[in-house]
C-alpha cells in the first residue's frame, strides 16, 4: 500500500522548545489513493479533508507532526468503485472514520529530508511506517500571508497488515495514498490549543462521485 502524505515531511521525535507550531489548511491539502485492479487497471480515489498539526524547529529541523485524513470524505469517480471503497472490504469508513498519522522521527540526508518514521492508522489498526518526501520546503511570513511550509511524501505498505484482505485475487496488495499538505503558522490563539478543530465556517466537503472517469472497472462490487 503505498501513502503519499505531504504533511509528514516535518516529524521527529522530539520538540525542541523553540518550535513554531502550524495549522494544515484543509482548503488547499490534498490526498489520494491509488490500487490496481486485475494488476492492470488503475483505480483512483481522493479523500476530501485532511487536517492536523505540525510543530517545526527550522534551527534543529526538529518537530513533530499528527496528520488526520477525514475518511468519510472518500470519493471515487466509479460509484460501484467508491461503494466498494468506502465499505467493509476496504476502507469501513463508517466504523473508522478517520486515517491518522503521528510522527516519530525524520531523517535528513545532509540538508534534504528524506524519510519520516511513524505510526499510521487505518481500519482501527495501527503499523509503523516509513514515509519518503519528495519534497518540503517552508516560506516565511509576508504582510498577506503567515509563515508556510509545504510538503509531499510517499509510503508503501500492504494492505493485508491493515486487515484489509478481501479481493485478493482481483485488487493489488499494495496501495497508494498521496497527500500534498500546506500547514501555515498558527495565530496565538491556535497555538494555545494546537489540536483545535478548523473552523465551523469552513464547509465539510461532501463526497460525491468525481466525473473524471478515471475508474472504468466494470464490476467492482464485491470480493473476488
Amino acid at each position: 500500500m503505498r501513502v503519499s502524505l505531504a504533511a509528514f515531511a516535518f516529524a521527529s521525535a522530539g520538540l525542541p522548545a523553540h518550535a513554531t507550531t502550524y495549522q494544515i489548511d484543509p482548503r488547499v491539502t490534498t490526498a489520494t489513493f491509488d490500487v490496481r485492479f486485475l494488476g492492470l487497471i488503475p483505480l483512483h480515489g481522493k479523500f476530501l479533508r485532511t487536517s492536523g498539526t505540525l510543530s517545526y524547529d527550522r534551527a534543529t529541523k526538529q518537530g513533530s507532526i499528527e496528520v488526520l485524513i477525514d475518511a468519510t470524505t472518500l470519493v471515487a469517480s466509479n460509484a460501484r468503485a467508491q461503494s466498494s471503497a468506502r465499505g467493509p472490504d476496504f476502507f469501513e469508513v463508517e466504523k473508522y472514520p478517520s486515517i491518522a498519522f503521528k510522527s516519530s522521527r525524520f531523517v535528513f540526508d545532509e540538508s534534504r529530508l528524506k524519510f519520516i518514521e511513524g505510526s499510521l492508522t487505518l481500519v482501527g489498526n495501527t503499523q509503523p511506517v516509513v514515509l519518503t518526501v519528495t519534497d518540503s520546503h517552508c516560506d516565511g511570513a509576508t504582510e498577506q500571508e503567515p509563515a508556510t511550509c509545504h510538503a509531499a511524501a510517499e509510503l508503501v505498505v500492504k494492505r493485508s497488515a491493515f486487515g484489509m484482505k478481501s479481493w485478493a485475487h482481483s485488487v493489488s496488495e499494495e496501495v497508494t495514498i498521496r497527500i500534498a499538505i500546506t500547514a501555515r503558522q498558527s495565530s496565538e490563539k491556535d497555538q494555545k490549543d494546537p489540536r483545535a478543530e478548523p473552523s465551523s465556517a469552513e464547509p465539510k466537503a461532501e463526497p460525491t462521485p468525481v466525473s473524471s472517469g478515471r475508474l472504468n472497472v466494470s464490476d467492482p462490487a464485491g470480493p473476488r
